[in-house]
């Protein structure tokens, strides 16, 4: 029996909007719904506080806090300072922000906001000190353009998905994620990382000392109406699948325009959540046409029965990984990627339209104002309530990003020349970046005027969108030895004519090209690399059979082929690969016969084949074969506690990533006595590479 939202609680959803700290959770995104907040820290700019932290701005208010850009005043670093408004917080209040802290502190994952430290202000405020971010929230962006493209959404809920996982296999549920709390930052070469923010009511399992049950009474209920969980609007226990319904409906709001479900209060949404079924991406945004496995998965996100839904956030990941692969590998012409815009007529990935109205223009032109009309009123009626309260949020630690500079012209003068007297190889880059030099030991540097670099230095480089979009044989500037590392994953202008200057870096040992535009094509611009050794063409345009008709595979010590089509061709070959140290194989559809090819490669110490779900125990008898395998990454397979047998054969076995299957307490215990010197993981990151799968000494960045 599940007990209603009490007449307190009815009373502050009713009184929503008129919070004098402005627009805060509940229907409208926020959490101010369940506890009213009065007084708002205030510290002016130039205050130091805790004797380290200068205030430099406030930049948001939330419902239980405030946000300050600060900086060290020892180290010069930037951090966000979030502290709650009232003085003298109620005993259970404390304890929930000290879970928020503890929650995001065990946290370290590239998609997860870290926080540094936490405690009490002077006159009780509690506070607690995390990086800052410089982007924007999805929340923005949806209102900004009125939905997002296909291609982007994926791109950015693959990593959502990746951290949510990462939170999860570390006993912590959000319980708020909304797409306010969900950041986008832009990095080098315009691509886009996620960091989610706010554990403010994270619940953790399977810890003691975090246990919030004492904290949550019968009836109280977390989060933020427009992204509940049906379980969670009844004010029952919750779990990770809740975080994955909460996911799905973010996921559907960037891709149409509006969450699921909206009432006309709090108390209503949450009731659509609870009996109601969604309309579908096509229903919801007025017909555009969305892949169908695009559609499975978001129904599959929004069941009502967390039985229905994804068990696990990594197998989600899987899945959109395995679709952006195919959206990206389809050779059709008959559909395109909408560019996001309100009322684009693009399919996301629709077929040759068949309607009488095709090419008519009168048709065409009856159709627009069809839409327009209905589209205004379906605007009216559904959105003036909770949607716009939500977009007049005040945005979470966020700063606007500048605007782009565009790239200089270039000369055919190259960049760099070696100084004899201080035995420096010296660039001489223009005025307006054009990317930036990444080391091995240190820091990176933006290529903005002179830089010297030490001779015998190993140097990266990371190009900017815009660079390579106004100058693609930006490469011909570099000299033939300047380069060790090229890193352009997820840089969309890095493309064929980009990829022809490559033969001149006859230096190179590494390129990273994942998430880019490169193709079995291209290839052929690698073969002259001689000195190439780690090569990363993950969720790219490459299959199976281009790899296989290379000259350079013998050269490899390290290659990430991840959501590569036709991946069996390459394994045909694999035996004739015996510098190879390192295969990553994610979410490539492998089966268990498969990796009795992978087994022929005895050279192999990493093997990562994550996120292929038919790959069995029967499977991993085949690996029994690698007695150099110093790490493998088993999640999001089908393997079970069936196959510690054959781990036990692997001798020189360190590191293990298992399946959120074999996580429970006994298993691990069972698994730890097995392999007592086998460090044990969950979650399957992006990118792995120790240093003893390279032929060159590369601890940095794009690897």
């Amino acid at each position: 029996m599940t007990e209603k939202p009490s007449r307190e609680q009815e009373k502050d959803e009713s009184s929503e909007g008129q919070n004098p700290l402005g627009a805060g959770v509940g229907g409208t995104g926020s959490s101010t719904w369940l506890e009213e907040t009065t007084t708002p820290v205030v510290l002016e700019p130039g205050t130091i506080v805790l004797d380290k932290f200068k205030v430099v701005e406030l930049v948001g208010l939330g419902g239980m806090g405030s946000v300050f850009r600060v900086t060290h005043v020892h180290l010069g670093t930037v951090f966000a300072l979030k502290c709650l408004n009232k003085e003298q917080p109620k005993d259970h209040t404390w304890r929930r922000f000290q879970n928020e802290a503890k929650a995001a502190h065990i946290l370290d994952h590239p998609n997860l906001i870290k926080v540094h430290d936490f405690g009490l202000l002077p006159g009780r405020r509690p506070y607690f000190v995390m990086d800052f971010v410089d982007g924007t929230t999805v929340a923005d962006e949806v209102q900004r353009l009125g939905r997002l493209p296909v291609k982007r959404c994926l791109r950015i809920f693959i990593q959502v998905a990746f951290a949510i996982a990462y939170a999860h296999e570390h006993g912590v549920i959000h319980r708020d994620l909304k797409s306010s709390n969900i950041m986008v930052v832009k990095g080098e070469g315009d691509e886009e990382l996620v960091k989610i923010v706010d554990f403010g009511i994270a619940k953790l399992t399977g810890a003691d000392e975090f246990n919030q049950q004492t904290l949550t009474k019968t009836g109280e209920i977390f989060g933020s109406p427009l992204f509940m969980s049906p379980e969670q609007c009844m004010g029952l226990s919750v779990d990770l699948r809740s975080d994955l319904y909460s996911l799905g409906c973010m996921l559907y709001e960037a891709l149409t325009g509006a969450p699921p479900f909206i009432g006309e209060s709090a108390l209503a949404t949450m009731m659509k959540h609870q009996s109601e079924p969604p309309l579908s991406l096509k229903e919801a945004s007025m017909g555009i046409d969305f892949p169908k496995e695009l559609e499975r998965i978001v129904a599959k996100l929004l069941e009502k029965d967390p039985n229905n839904r994804y068990q696990n956030a990594s197998l989600l990941a899987a899945d959109l990984i395995q679709l952006e692969s195919q959206l990206r590998n389809d050779k059709a012409t008959a559909g395109t990627v909408s560019d996001g815009t309100r009322g684009s007529g693009k399919a996301a990935y629709a077929e040759k339209a068949t309607s009488l109205f095709a090419g008519n223009p009168i048709g065409q032109s009856i159709i627009g104002a069809v839409a327009f009309l209905i589209g205004m009123s379906v605007s009216y009626f559904l959105l003036q309530n909770e949607l716009e309260a939500e977009r007049a949020r005040k945005r979470p630690i966020v700063i606007e990003s500048q605007p782009r500079i565009t790239a200089p012209a270039l000369d055919e003068k190259q960049f760099s020349h070696f100084d004899p007297a201080t035995k420096e190889r010296v660039f001489d880059f223009p005025k307006t970046s054009i990317g930036a030099l990444i080391f091995s030991d240190r820091p990176g540097v933006n290529c903005v005027g002179e830089k010297r670099v030490k001779d015998g230095v190993l140097i990266g480089f990371n190009p900017t969108y815009d660079a390579l979009n106004k100058n693609p044989f930006l490469l011909k500037k570099f000299g033939p030895n300047d380069l060790t590392v090229l890193y352009m994953s997820k840089n969309e202008s890095a493309v064929s004519r980009v990829f022809s200057s490559l033969p001149h870096l006859t230096g190179l040992k590494a390129l990273n090209v994942k998430f880019s535009d490169f193709s079995d094509a291209d290839l052929k611009y690698l073969d002259p690399l001689s000195n190439l050794s780690y090569l990363n063409v993950s969720a790219t345009n490459v299959t199976g059979d281009g790899l296989a008709r290379m000259k350079f595979l013998n050269k490899l010590t390290s290659l990430h082929a991840g959501s590569v089509q036709n991946i069996p061709t390459l394994l045909e070959r694999i035996a004739e690969m015996p510098r190879l140290y390192q295969l990553s194989l994610h979410a490539d559809s492998l089966e268990d016969d498969l990796l009795k090819e992978v087994a022929r490669c005895q050279s192999l110490k990493v093997l990562s084949i994550g996120m292929n779900r038919k790959i069995t125990d029967k499977g991993v008898q085949h690996l029994s074969k690698l007695k150099q395998l110093r790490h493998l990454d088993i999640c999001g397979t089908s393997v079970t506690m069936q196959s510690l047998k054959t781990l036990r054969q692997l001798p020189s076995l360190k590191e293990l990533v298992i399946p959120q299957t074999m996580t429970s307490g006994r298993d691990v215990a069972t698994i730890r006595g097995a392999l007592p010197k086998v460090k044990l993981s969950t979650g399957s990151p992006e990118s792995f590479t120790p240093g003893y799968c390279l032929d060159f000494e590369w601890k940095g960045e794009g690897l």
